[in-house]
Formats: structure tokens, sequence, C-alpha cells
């Protein structure tokens, strides 16, 4: 199918699809294997060790997964089977089971196929992931299921394309790959291992430029870089010494504008490379010492604050991307984003600007409404006796709270209670910014949406300002005084200090990464010494 084509399926009625998606939504996906132990069992007892079975052995096992697990049935048996063999070293086991199938004329499945492609995956990578891993027969075989899953579907779901990605990586006809990632996008984002794949794929046969492209929209799409993607790159430009040094220098940009850290794993493939190369690059792993000093260059890392520049920016562009904005009206309303903003006109400028509710469940949300004010008053009490002018947010309902605690509050913070479906966040933030860059602000939320919404130019600006100001509450001891996380003040991601980049390393690949900050514990010291 043309990407003409692809395109046209594109602009299919977004109402029928959400339509077909809330009805599919209504029923629970059986699981299509069994438990994972069970299984691993029947792998090492009749599995381990053998490339061949007969006819009967395959279809005793084919009979008794079916008769003995409650989720196996006759149309998912054969992917489960595969899925079983999933080892390099079973390839041929493997194919044997297809064999068996087609000689007792039943023709495997696509998903029984994306199990086989997954298996030819890990026979490439197992011999090396070169052009040479796979002979031409099994390339062709390959390209053969390919052609014969592409042929009976004008559109695929996401689980097949990439069960297809995995195939076609392991031949010449990898970039096919891309119509199938674009197919993904009609109803969710390309997957994790689909972009995993084509950017090794694509780093592998330098093609730099495609790989990057790759990796900039894993990115934007919020998904985490594998460490395997890393290492591809190095390993791709370490063969150009004249290059070397500015295309490491491409990655630490690439680290400190998305905010990324790498693993040991590639942490110590720099290293390993600057010390084949310690005429033009110097690397180590080091640590940090009090106040973010470098252990190894003794240099302090940059602070955090922001330029004036960056500040204001930040601060203009807010108002019309993320206050005024139709999903903030529809749990507000113009009238009641006036009034804040003339209320902020009349009080401000603010040292801190306090998220009160957040604040309050901080201590969980099944606790009695004393002591919500208590937990509360004390945070407001913390800023008063650094002299600081407060400003507390919170809903209408939290007028119901014990009177002699929020008067307390009031009389010593301007307090603005918004309607009880309306959103804190956006008028935290526009509070904070309007006061100007040395306000702060004391909430639990790691703000992800507004980062979002802000786009990519101002994603980073806004992050390292949210870090520099952002205070929360760690917990309220027995006796009542609370434990406050104060911001750190210097940069916590990959940057240049004069000539010595300082980059952050943690021990293992995280899909999921926490927005908080907190200082990591492994850093890489690294000098380029050639010129860009």
């Amino acid at each position: 199918m043309n990407l003409n084509k692809l395109l046209k399926w594109k602009q299919i009625n977004h109402g029928i699809l959400q339509t077909l998606f809330r009805s599919s939504s209504n029923f629970k996906r059986q699981p299509l294997v069994a438990k994972v132990d069970q299984l691993a069992e029947i792998k090492r007892s009749r599995f381990q060790g053998r490339s061949d079975m007969t006819g009967l052995e395959w279809s005793q096992l084919r009979e008794f997964l079916i008769n003995n697990f409650k989720h196996i049935n006759r149309n998912n048996v054969d992917a489960v089977i595969m899925g079983v063999c999933n080892e390099s070293q079973q390839l041929q086991l493997a194919k044997s089971y297809i064999k068996h199938l087609r000689e007792n004329g039943n023709e495997p499945n696509d998903a029984t196929f994306g199990k086989l492609l997954r298996i030819y995956n890990s026979v490439y990578h197992a011999r090396g992931g070169n052009e040479k891993s796979l002979t031409a027969e099994e390339q062709h075989e390959i390209l053969e299921i390919y052609k014969n899953i592409r042929s009976k579907h004008e559109i695929l779901d996401s689980i097949s394309c990439e069960n297809l990605i995995y195939g076609l990586v392991t031949t010449n006809n990898w970039k096919e790959g891309l119509e199938l990632m674009e197919m993904m996008k009609i109803t969710a984002s390309p997957t994790l291992p689909a972009y995993t794949e084509m950017t090794i794929k694509a780093f592998r046969t330098k093609d730099i430029v495609l790989g990057w492209t790759l990796l900039e929209q894993m990115v934007e799409l919020r998904k985490q870089p594998k460490c395997e993607i890393f290492l591809e790159y190095i390993n791709a430009v370490s063969a150009d010494v004249k290059t070397l040094t500015a295309e490491l220098d491409r990655l630490f940009v690439f680290l400190q504008t998305h905010y990324l850290v790498i693993t040991e794993k590639v942490a110590k493939a720099i290293v390993e490379l600057s010390l084949n190369h310690s005429h033009i690059l110097s690397a180590k792993l080091t640590n940090l010492q009090r106040f973010g000093k470098c252990s190894s260059c003794s240099l302090h890392l940059e602070n955090v604050s922001l330029c004036d520049n960056d500040f204001y920016k930040l601060q203009n562009a807010f108002l019309d991307k993320v206050l005024i904005r139709n999903d903030v009206f529809q749990k507000s309303t113009p009238e009641e984003v006036k009034n804040f903003c003339e209320y902020v006109d009349k009080t401000g400028p603010y040292d801190c600007v306090i998220d009160g509710l957040n604040v309050a469940y901080s201590m969980g949300s099944k606790k009695p409404p004393q002591a919500y004010a208590n937990l509360l008053a004390s945070v407001v009490k913390y800023f008063n006796n650094k002299n600081k002018h407060v400003l507390v947010l919170g809903r209408k309902h939290m007028n119901n709270w014990p009177k002699k605690t929020m008067q307390y509050v009031k009389d010593n913070a301007a307090m603005f209670l918004a309607n009880d479906l309306s959103h804190d966040d956006p008028f935290l933030l526009y509070a904070t910014l309007k006061s100007g860059q040395r306000t702060d602000f004391f909430s639990r939320d790691f703000m992800r949406q507004h980062a979002f919404l802000l786009g990519p130019d101002l994603k980073g600006i806004f992050r390292r300002w949210q870090q520099e100001h952002q205070y929360s509450l760690i917990t309220q001891t027995n006796s009542g005084k609370i434990i406050v996380k104060e911001p750190i003040r210097h940069l916590i991601c990959a940057h240049k200090v004069k000539d010595r980049w300082h980059v952050p390393y943690k021990q293992q690949y995280e899909q999921h990464v926490s927005d908080s900050f907190e200082v990591p514990d492994c850093w890489m010291c690294i000098q380029l010494l050639q010129k860009k």
C-alpha cells in the first residue's frame, strides 16, 4: 500500500473510530498465554535441547495446552506454542511446528507468524545483527511472511505492524518498516519496540539522519530511548575520528535538551571509547560532592536559574498556551479567570504560592478537616517565619474547615478560593510566574501536562524554572513539625561547564521515569579535546 493510500486512511471519520474503541473497551481481553511458570516448565521439559519434534508430539502438545489451560483455545494455541519457542536457538523447532501445521492442512494465522518473526529477530541479534547474520534463505522466508500478511490486510493493527518490523529489520528491506510506523499512527503512536528496532537499524547501517529523526520522534512522544540505541549510535560514529567529538557533543546536547539519563552500560562504553581515543576524548566516572561539585574536575555544576530572557519568554507564553485554553474553561469560567487575574494584580507579587488542597491532601484523603487545616497552617507558618508574602490557592469548600485555623491562614496569607470544579495548577503557575523570577511555589504536582502544552521549545525552560522554584512536603512529624523538600539549585541533567560535559547515568534502563527532581548518584565528567 502506497503512502497516498495510507494518508487517505488517516482521514477515516474520527467519530466512527471513537465508537469502535468505546465498544471494544467494554470487553475485557483475555490473556493470550497461561501462567509464565507453567509454560516455562513445558519449555524446559519438552523443548530444551531439541531442534525438531515428531508430528505426534506436536499434536499431543497442542491438545494438552487446549485441554489444560483455561485461556488457550484452538484460535490462539499456535501463537502460544510459538511464543514458548522464543529463543534464538529454538528457530528450527519453531519452523518444525509451522511445517507440522501445514502438513495437517492448517495454515498458521498472522499471530503465529508474528511470533516466528520475533524468533528470527532474536537469531539475527544473537548472530551479531549485521547483514550477513541471516542466510539469504532465512531472509527470503521473512519477506514471504511479510508479503503474505500485507497482501491480506489494507490496514494492520499496532501489534501486527510491530511483528513485521521485527522481521523487516533483519533484511535489506528494513526501510519498509517506516510505512508500518505511519500505519501505527492511525490509531495510536508507534510502539517503543518498533522505534527501538528501526532506530538501531538506521544507526547500524550508518543512516545517521534517519536515526536522529526517529530518536527525536521518540522523545516527542515521551518514550524513553533504550540504551541499545545510544550504544549503536556510539559504535556508528566511532569509526570516523574526524567527526567523533562533534557527534558526541550532539548526543550530549540531545540528552540535555530532553533531560535524558543514560545507563551505566552506555557510560562505560563512552569511557572505553575515550581509552581508545585519548588524544581527543577524556571520560571518567565520577560523583558529586556538596553543592554540586564534581569530584573529578572540581568544577561546580551550573546554577539552574533562568536568564531574564528565558524567564520572560516563559512568563509571556504561559497565559496563552496553558491558562486560557478551552479545557481550562470547561472546569472554570472566563469570569473566574478574570477575577483571579485581578486578585493577583491587587494582592501580588508574592514570594511563594501554595496549592492549599495539594498540601492538605499530602497526608491522605480521609482525614478530618481539622487535620487538613492544621497542615495547611503549618506550611503557611513555615514561610511566614521567613517573612515571605504568601498566596494560598484553594477551593470554596475549604470555607467549611475549622474557622479558627483557617483564620490564621487568612491573617498570614492572601487567599483565593476557586470553584470546587476548577483546576488549581494553572492558577498556581500563573500567580507564581506573574510575581516574578524570584517567586517559589509549593506543590507535590509534577506539572507534566503543563510542560507538555508549552511545546518542545519551552518545555526545557519550564522544567528548569520548576526545579528552581518548587517546594514540596516530605512529611509531618508526630509533634506537628513539617519537613519540607527545598529546590535543588544546580542542574541535574547533562550540561557543559566550561570545557567539560557532566552527564548523569543510572544503573538500569527505566521505561517510565519519574518527573521528580532528584540528584542522580552517578555522573560522568567528559572533556572533548578536539574542536568540533
